[in-house]
């Protein structure tokens, strides 16, 4: 059936004996875009639920990760629209400056094309196309996910309002004087000639040399300061020689002076905190333009030079600093070279190899240049205080709470943020410097003068902002701000941002400060961070390690419902967890279970029968069965709401799973299979069938969320009222649980259980339907267990089940158990003794528990330290269990000794 000819109000669909999720997936993405399902009203009425999609980069395709992220967000969506909420989940892309320019150059270099070769347009004009082909595949990719977006409201962090937002922002930090350009140390990228972000930077174990290198004594004593470094070619650099204040080895030479190998400066020999004096020697060379370490030591003693520079931007020795013979080597050539004239000179002591971090590029795989660099930075001190507030007071609530502390820890350690890049690819910076009177100003709008002397020679500023400086508007932006849209007056703020921990600082913290700022208000009140995928080497899935499959295969496979199941069950989504073929087969196989289901509800459905608009009217006096799932769908239903309520999405999926698999399939189904074929008479039979109907097409509602797809195409083959499932109700609280209907069930099913292992532990054979026996506790046992034995007999294929009084004779040659019910037992084909053996070991492992609980309520430390109502289950342990014995003893004294009082 073509989406057009999707059933509407009332009208019912035929399932196919077979759940095939392809076909099924394509008309229901079909029919939700067809009907506008998910797009949100211009003007609503009512309170709204908002979710701004985090933007995926346009570098690539969607990683599972990204699945994972966007399932948790459709439940979060889905569930909120079903309420009547008006529901905006609002999408985009992200330019990603840097990244994008990086496949792009990568992508013209296998065509022989040099990237630096092209003209600013040419440049541009691949990096667009680039754009448009990924944010396509993208859009594939979120739309053969099911995830209901309203695409009508697409946004792109590059079109023309993110750039009048982002010229906005930068322009009014400047003004404040909160942007500001100064040379600090910052991660350069010598392939690509940029600064990179700490996000951008992959630390990696490698191998390296460690040389150990003398600085001569400047007053002509023998010997010197001995320092070890992984990088002699930056000695050219060094401005002083650094010990822990600790350090005893060391006391002797603080404040002593030492020659820099190669040159002619002399330096001195001082004390700082920051010092490992289990590294090498102990003493640390201090080059602060090319070390974070060195660069803090520097700071901290006010009274050293700052040296020139010695690299220039590929990373090449080069400057008044530099040897002649030197200029132009990069750094691994100049560090041979400088090994070698340190051993012509007598100054190398040793090189020993050793393991060490290596910082790289990710997007080049560079060595990371540590550079003290002339750059654009946010001052983010007075930005992070309201943030911080923010979140310690509630107004903005982070899931799981334990991300607090790391928040936290950040945030008020928090540096200033370099926000310059060296490319192309980005939102060039609103500055302007007239050439005539050396004015420089911020601009909103492209400058035509100077608003200082009103001339025309203006050169723009040549750097662009790194794709953060956009993304952390991302909330109010993607609605339209600084214009006064509908939408930021409707949706903004949104409800809940949902991503990966990973960018807890380089987004998440940021888009706080910047909604408090520029919004004054927060931009989400809930922040859920999911975990991370892992593949089977227990490695991160992502884009760089190329070990994350293709949602759209995975899709292709297995569908998309299976995978969104898989995602949020059985590992809790803010977890790292597994991902592959066993999580998939697990969704698959649920469905399947949700599938069949459907349709045996089906076959017992008439097919004039109304939609449920309510639970059916049962009371007292109805089947205990009916009751009992109506109680158990009604503490579900709870469960959920609760766990949806806390964001907490594998426990209500979980709760969702345990009900539809155990409670309906495997009990409630196989209990009513009799009264559903009409043997019991016409009324238990329509009891029964309005049952059934009822909690499965609620289940089918609660699960829909989680499962869009096989939910919408089993609702339409129920009796339906309504064009979508989509668009249906959110179950409320129409049934209250029923204790009574609870226990009673629990004791019958229990009883089912026991004998089912009785008949494996005896291999009782499939075809055989052994007798059975229960002496039940208390006379409202022995009744309820007359009344439910054609109930226990069908499921546990037993037959007659007798009640007996509790001082009628036991059967012989039968295998028992004893439970809070009483006892139970089944005829076995061996003699009285080995049924007797299995009670005497059952009563072995009951008396070393009641023994174990025993001394525990014997210690005075537990009835002092433990709550009073932890002290008292435990007493009421002990006498379940003593009576659980003496039940047994009763048993095995009628065939032999009494037994000792436990």
């Amino acid at each position: 059936m073509s989406a057009a000819e999707t059933p509407t109000s009332g009208g019912r669909t035929a399932l196919a004996a077979r759940f095939e999720p392809g076909p099924i997936e394509r008309r229901w993405q079909a029919a939700w875009n067809r009907l506008a399902a998910f797009r949100a009203p211009d003007r609503p009425k009512e309170p709204t639920f908002t979710l701004a999609l985090p933007p995926p980069n346009v570098t690539g395709v969607l990683t599972i990760g990204h699945m994972l992220g966007g399932t948790v967000m459709d439940v979060l969506v889905r569930r909120a629209r079903m309420q009547g909420r008006p529901t905006l989940w609002v999408p985009g892309v992200d330019h990603a400056g840097l990244a994008t320019q990086v496949e792009v150059r990568r992508r013209l270099s296998k065509q022989g094309i040099r990237f630096e070769t092209l003209s600013r347009e040419e440049a541009l004009g691949h990096l667009e196309r680039w754009r448009e082909e990924h944010q396509a595949q993208i859009r594939a990719q979120l739309e053969a996910g099911g995830f209901s977006i309203d695409w009508s409201r697409f946004r792109y962090t590059k079109d023309s309002l993110a750039s009048r937002a982002t010229r906005e922002v930068f322009v009014r930090l400047y003004r404040e004087g909160l942007i500001y350009r100064g040379e600090r140390m910052v991660n350069w990228d010598p392939r690509l000639e940029t600064a990179i972000s700490d996000l951008e930077v992959v630390h990696t174990e490698e191998e390296g040399t460690l040389y150990y290198v003398r600085y001569p004594w400047a007053d002509g004593s023998p010997g010197g300061m001995e320092v070890a470094t992984a990088r002699p070619e930056t000695i050219l650099g060094d401005v002083a020689i650094a010990v822990h204040p600790a350090d005893a080895r060391h006391f002797a030479d603080v404040g002593r002076r030492v020659r820099v190998p190669f040159t002619d400066r002399i330096v001195p020999i001082l004390t700082d905190e920051a010092i490992d004096p289990t590294f090498g020697t102990g003493a640390l060379k201090v080059t602060p333009r090319h070390d974070i370490v060195d660069y803090e030591v520097f700071r901290r003693h006010p009274g050293l030079p700052m040296p020139a520079e010695i690299f220039d931007s590929r990373a090449r020795l080069n400057g008044p600093a530099v040897p002649a013979a030197w200029q132009g080597l990069d750094r691994d050539s100049a560090r041979e070279r400088a090994a070698e004239q340190l051993e012509r000179e007598g100054l190398l002591v040793k090189r020993e190899r050793f393991r060490h971090s290596v910082a790289r590029s990710e997007r080049s795989e560079a060595v990371v240049e540590p550079r003290l660099s002339v750059q654009w930075f946010v001052r983010m001190p007075p930005l992070a205080a309201p943030a911080i507030a923010a979140v310690r007071n509630g107004r903005i609530r982070i899931h799981p709470e334990r991300w607090n502390l790391t928040y936290f820890r950040w945030m008020e350690s928090i540096e200033d943020w370099c926000i310059s890049r060296q490319i192309l690819w980005g939102h060039p910076i609103p500055v302007y410097r007239c050439r005539a009177c050396r004015h420089e100003f911020a601009s909103v709008d492209e400058p035509t003068q100077c608003p200082s002397c009103h001339g025309a020679d203006l050169a723009a500023d040549p750097d662009v902002l790194d794709t953060w400086f956009t993304s952390w508007m991302w909330p109010f932006l993607a609605l339209g701000w600084p214009e006064p849209t509908g939408e930021v007056a409707h949706y903004y703020p949104t409800q809940v941002l949902v991503t990966g921990r990973d960018i807890m600082f380089f987004w998440v913290a940021r888009m706080i400060m910047a909604g408090l700022k520029f919004t004054g208000q927060p931009p989400f009140s809930d922040v859920v961070f999911t975990g991370m995928l892992r593949d089977a080497q227990g490695r991160r899935m992502s884009k760089h390690l190329g070990n994350s499959p293709d949602p759209l295969d995975v899709i292709r496979e297995r569908g998309a419902d299976a995978l969104r199941f898989s995602l949020t069950f059985p590992n809790p989504v803010e977890e790292d967890g597994p991902f592959g073929p066993g999580p998939l087969d697990g969704g698959r196989n649920f469905l399947t279970k949700l599938w069949n289901v459907g349709r045996f509800t089906l076959l017992h459905t008439p097919p004039d029968t109304p939609a449920p608009r309510g639970p059916p009217v049962l009371d007292s006096g109805s089947a205990l069965e009916d009751r009992w799932i109506l109680s158990r769908y009604a503490r579900t239903r709870e469960e959920v709401e609760l766990a949806l309520d806390a964001f907490d999405i594998s426990r209500a999926a979980s709760a969702l799973y345990q009900f539809l698999w155990h409670d309906i399939a495997d009990r409630y189904v196989e209990i009513v299979k009799d009264r559903l074929a009409g043997t019991a008479g016409a009324p238990s039979q329509r009891a029964a069938r309005e049952t059934l109907l009822f909690v499965t097409e609620r289940v089918l509602r609660l699960l829909h969320p989680f499962v869009p797809h096989v939910t919408e195409e089993l609702w339409h083959a129920y009796p339906h009222d309504g064009e979508l499932l989509a668009l249906a109700s959110w179950p409320g609280a129409e049934v209250s649980p029923d204790p009574a209907a609870e226990e009673a069930e629990g004791t019958v099913l229990e009883a089912v259980r026991l004998l089912r292992n009785l008949r494996s532990e005896e291999t009782v054979p499939a075809e055989r339907v052994p007798p059975a026996w229960t002496v039940p506790a208390t006379p409202t046992l022995a009744k309820l267990f007359a009344e439910q034995r054609g109930t226990i007999e069908r499921l546990a294929r037993v037959h007659p089940l007798t009640v007996l009084d509790p001082g009628a004779p036991r059967p012989e040659n039968a295998s028992s158990r004893v439970a809070p019910f009483g006892e139970i037992s089944l005829q076995r084909p061996g003699g009285s003794a080995e049924a007797n053996g299995a009670l005497e070991r059952e009563r072995e492992k009951l008396l070393a528990l009641l023994e174990k609980s025993r001394e525990r309520l014997a210690d005075p430390g537990f009835r002092d330290r433990a709550p009073a109502p932890i002290v008292r289950e435990q007493e009421a342990k002990v006498d379940e269990l003593a009576a659980r014995i003496r039940r047994i003893d009763a048993h095995l004294s009628r065939g032999g000794s009494p037994r000792q009082e436990p």
